[in-house]
């Protein structure tokens, strides 16, 4: 998915590394997170405009909880809301009963 997503944008002025680093991050979140004890659905989908890329990442999962704070020992997580609103112009969460979405905006370098 990742790979395709870049491709289809490439050269058109995105910061690539960004956009590829955030998605990372949410389809990871998705596969780790959404189905604990089995497998379900992850979609990706992206819309692009003259200055403007969107890309909703969502899962049918049992959907984000608030977590508590964690500490410097549980290595690897925590970090991923934080990098995705430093990777992206417009970053937001919404979890629901029936899975989480993830929606992730970038602007064009520049603008």
């Amino acid at each position: 998915m990742r790979r395709k997503l870049l491709e289809a944008i490439s050269g058109r002025g995105f910061d690539e590394d960004a956009v590829g680093l955030a998605v990372t991050e949410a389809l990871t979140n998705a596969v780790r997170h959404a189905y604990p004890a089995s497998q379900g659905p992850v979609t990706l989908s992206v819309r692009q405009s003259a200055d403007r890329l969107v890309v909703v990442v969502a899962d049918e999962g049992i959907g984000a909880r608030s977590v508590p704070a964690r500490t410097r020992r549980d290595r690897g997580m925590g970090m991923g809301l934080p990098l995705l609103h430093e990777l992206c112009t417009v970053a937001r969460v919404e979890p629901g009963s029936s899975g989480t979405v993830v929606t992730m905006g970038f602007a064009r370098d520049g603008r």
